[in-house]
C-alpha cells in the first residue's frame, strides 16, 4: 500500500494548483487522475493536426500591477507565451445587430461605454467602483478570519443592481453580453459577476497552446519538487475508519493511504466515494446532492482553410434575443448565443485564422436523453442533434463573419454530454455549483468537509475561472497545513 501526505483525487487545475501549494510547504503530494490526460477543463485534445481547448480561451489580469498577477507568480506562468488582446476593443459584444466594444483600462472602459450610453455615466461608474473594490480586497479571502457575508458584493443580485444602477435596458443586456465567461442568472452574485469580466478590464490574454500549456506547467514543477502524478486512477471507492478516510481505492485495485484527502471532483461525486460513514449525515448528503449545477456549453470547433479567415485578437459574442438574462438554452431552443474565439495563430500563418470556436450555453436536459451512453459509442439521434447545433452555430456566426462561407475545411463538436464524460464534471456543467447571492450558505462551499480529513477544492466551492480556481486551491492548500499562504513573502 502506498503512503503520502496528501492524496489528492482530480488533476484538473484546481487539484494540480492544490498539489503544487502543498508541495511547495514540502508535503509528499500525489495527485490521482482518472483520465489520460490532465488537465479537466484546461487540457487540450488534437483534431486534424490542430490544438483546441476545452473550457480555456483567454483569460484577464495576468500582467504585471493586474488582480492575478500574484497568482501568476506564485505558480511561476509570468514567462509563459501570453499575448494581450487588443486595448481598445478587447471584446465585441453585439447585441440584436449592434455591435459594441468593450476596453481595457477602468476609465477608458467607462468613456468607452459613456460614449455610447450618455445617461448612464452614473451607472458605469458605480460598476466600475465594484469592480475596483473587488481587485483591491481580492486576496483577503485567503485570510482564515474572511466573512463572505460582510462583503455585500456577495449578497447583492448582480441582476438587480443593474435594473437599479443603469437607466438604459439595453446597457443592462450588453455589459452582461459576455456570458459566456459566467452563468447569468437574477440570482447570481454580484461579486461573481464582476470576477467575470473584472481581471479582463485590467489586462486581456491569450495562451499560445491554450491551457494545456498552463496546466503541463504547473504539473513540471510539482513533479520537480517530488510530487506524485498518476493518471489512469480512477477513484471508485474512499474508505472512511474511525472517522477518517483511511484508504483511497482505484479502479485497478491499488490502495493508497495519506493523512490528507483533497478532492477536486464535484462534492456529490466526492460524497458517492464514501460507501459507508459515521460522519457524514443523511442530511448533509442530500443538500449536496439537491444542489443545482450551472449550465454547460456546446461548442463547434472549425479548422479553417488556409490563409481564408483573418485572425480577430479580440472575443466576439453575438446575441439575437432580446433578453440575455433569462434566455431560453433549454431543450427545443434555437442558438441565439454565441461565443466566438479565435486561437492565437502561429508566426507561420502571417495573421490568419487557422482555428475558430463557436460556443453557446446549452442546459443538461438537451442532452439527458442520451445521458446513459458513453463516447463512440451514441446514437444517431445523437449524432442528428449535434450535427443540427452545429449547423445553426456556423449560419449565426456567418451573418457577423462573412468570409467564413466556404472556408471551413473540418467541423467537430462537443455537448456538456462530451464534457462529463472527457472531464468528470456533473452533467457537464461549465461553472460548477450554480451560485445564489439570496442562499450563500447553501450555494457557496469552505474546503472543509464533515470528515476531518477531508478537503474540497475547485470551482465548486467559490468561484469558478482560471482565476477562482487558483484561489480555490490556494484556500483549500491553507486549510490542510493549519494556516494562510502567503503568495508573496
Amino acid at each position: 500500500m502506498q503512503s503520502y501526505d496528501v492524496i489528492i483525487i482530480g488533476a484538473g487545475l484546481g487539484g494540480l494548483g492544490c498539489g503544487y501549494a502543498l508541495a511547495k510547504q514540502g508535503l509528499n503530494v500525489c495527485i490521482l487522475e482518472q483520465g489520460t490526460e490532465i488537465g479537466g477543463a484546461f487540457q487540450v485534445f488534437r483534431r486534424a493536426g490542430h490544438h483546441f481547448d476545452t473550457g480555456f480561451h483567454y483569460v484577464g489580469g495576468v500582467g504585471q500591477g493586474e488582480m492575478m498577477h500574484p497568482l501568476v507568480e506564485y505558480f511561476n506562468l509570468q514567462e509563459l507565451p501570453w499575448h494581450r488582446l487588443d486595448d481598445d476593443f478587447f471584446e465585441e459584444v453585439i447585441y440584436q445587430g449592434q455591435s459594441y466594444r468593450f476596453s481595457h483600462d477602468y476609465d477608458r472602459f467607462i468613456e468607452t461605454f459613456v460614449e455610447q450610453f450618455p445617461d448612464d455615466r452614473k451607472g458605469i461608474t458605480a460598476l466600475v467602483d465594484v469592480f475596483r473594490g473587488i481587485s483591491d480586497h481580492l486576496y483577503d479571502s485567503l485570510r482564515p478570519d474572511w466573512n463572505i457575508f460582510e462583503t455585500d458584493s456577495f449578497t447583492t443580485s448582480a441582476y438587480r443592481f443593474f435594473n437599479e444602477q443603469m437607466k438604459s435596458p439595453v446597457l443592462r443586456q450588453v455589459i452582461a453580453g459576455g456570458c459566456v465567461k459566467s452563468e447569468l442568472t437574477e440570482q447570481l452574485p454580484l461579486y461573481a459577476f464582476s470576477q467575470s469580466i473584472n481581471s479582463f478590464i485590467q489586462g486581456s490574454y491569450r495562451l499560445q497552446g491554450g491551457g494545456g500549456t498552463l496546466v503541463h506547467h504547473i504539473a513540471d514543477q510539482f513533479k520537480a519538487m517530488d510530487g506524485t502524478l498518476i493518471t489512469r486512477a480512477r477513484v471508485t471507492e474512499l474508505v472512511e475508519r474511525e472517522g477518517r478516510i483511511a484508504e483511497v481505492i482505484t479502479a485497478d485495485g491499488n490502495a493508497y493511504t495519506a493523512r490528507t484527502i483533497v478532492s477536486n471532483a464535484h462534492p456529490a461525486t466526492t460524497l458517492a466515494l464514501i460507501k459507508e460513514s459515521s460522519m457524514i449525515r443523511n442530511i448533509y448528503r442530500r443538500r449536496i446532492n439537491n444542489l443545482t449545477n450551472s449550465y454547460g456549453m456546446f461548442t463547434t470547433q472549425l479548422v479553417l482553410k488556409p490563409h481564408t479567415v483573418k485572425y480577430r485578437n479580440r472575443g466576439i459574442y453575438i446575441h439575437e434575443m432580446p433578453d440575455i438574462w433569462h434566455a431560453n438554452y433549454g431543450k427545443g431552443s434555437l442558438t441565439e448565443s454565441l461565443f466566438i474565439n479565435f486561437a492565437w495563430p502561429s508566426a507561420e500563418t502571417d495573421g490568419w485564422a487557422t482555428t475558430v470556436d463557436l460556443i453557446s450555453p446549452m442546459l443538461w436536459e438537451q442532452v439527458a436523453e442520451w445521458s446513459d451512453s458513453r463516447i463512440g459509442h451514441r446514437p444517431e439521434a445523437y449524432k442528428d442533434f449535434k450535427q443540427r447545433k452545429a449547423d445553426e452555430a456556423i449560419a449565426l456566426a456567418m451573418r457577423y463573419i462573412p468570409e467564413l462561407a466556404g472556408n471551413i475545411d473540418k467541423v467537430y463538436t462537443s455537448s456538456p454530454l462530451t464534457y462529463r464524460d472527457y472531464t468528470g464534471t456533473v452533467e457537464g456543467s461549465a461553472y460548477g455549483i450554480r451560485k445564489d447571492c439570496d442562499a450563500l450558505m447553501q450555494t457557496i462551499l469552505t474546503p472543509k468537509s464533515p470528515v476531518p480529513n477531508l478537503f474540497f477544492t475547485g470551482q465548486n466551492l467559490t468561484l469558478h475561472g482560471m482565476l477562482g480556481v487558483l484561489m480555490a486551491s490556494i484556500q483549500t492548500a491553507g486549510y490542510v497545513v493549519g494556516g494562510e499562504l502567503k503568495l508573496r513573502n
